[in-house]
């Protein structure tokens, strides 16, 4: 039963918040993420993906799934300042909601990719403890990661592959973030980065900050 996406547990009420952090019109990519992590954690991302399109009348499931679907709506709305969710309260269905807000506030991958790596750029460590400094980094690379991805095979020819041509690509941007984060490293650790630039560079996967603690 816990498996079936049309299932709501006892704890699952119109009222709730799927983020701690509202939608306030300005921070729809974190804000967006988390409300898809949330609803895929209660097998309900296929109400906004797409993926589940409302049945028939006559379909035994119909009843459950508009009261999934309204669960759903309500969720997202509540997610949202009152000043937003209002304008938001006449969606047809939960897909609807979402559909629209990706067209309101979502921009193109372009203009997001641009801004983030221009913040990026700015990072340094500063007064900031090496911990904090790398966490900073991490926020600004989970970004663009969701917004850029991996790429994917289409030829279906690399099930196939023995060359570990994935690991290699993954082994390539772990380094160079790395090499972000010892750029703008205080030069207090400068014998920790010379450290860490002449180890073997399949081993650049170590986390800095264990390092930089030593």
């Amino acid at each position: 039963m816990a498996n079936d996406p049309l299932h709501l547990a006892s704890s699952d009420h119109p009222g709730m918040m799927l983020t701690n952090t509202p939608f306030n019109g300005g921070n729809f990519l974190g804000w967006s993420r988390t409300i898809k992590m949330a609803l895929g954690a209660k097998l309900k991302l296929w109400f906004i993906d797409g993926s589940s399109p409302k049945p028939p009348l006559i379909d035994p499931t119909y009843h459950r799934w508009i009261r999934c679907d309204y669960m759903v709506t309500c969720w997202i709305l509540n997610s949202m300042i009152a000043e937003l969710s209002d304008s938001f309260l006449y969606a047809q269905s939960a897909f609807d909601l979402w559909k629209e807000l990706e067209e309101r506030y979502g921009q193109s991958n372009g203009p997001l990719i641009y801004h983030i790596e221009r913040e990026l750029s700015k990072v340094s460590q500063g007064n900031l403890s090496v911990a904090a400094y790398f966490n900073k980094l991490k926020r600004f690379w989970g970004e663009l990661h969701s917004l850029n991805g991996l790429p994917t095979c289409s030829c279906g020819k690399m099930r196939d592959c023995t060359c570990g041509i994935i690991e290699k690509v993954l082994e390539i941007d772990s380094r160079s973030k790395l090499m972000q984060f010892l750029m703008k490293l205080n030069d207090d650790f400068e014998s920790v980065r010379n450290q860490i630039l002449s180890m073997d560079p399949y081993q650049t996967s170590t986390t800095p900050i264990t390092l930089c603690s030593k």
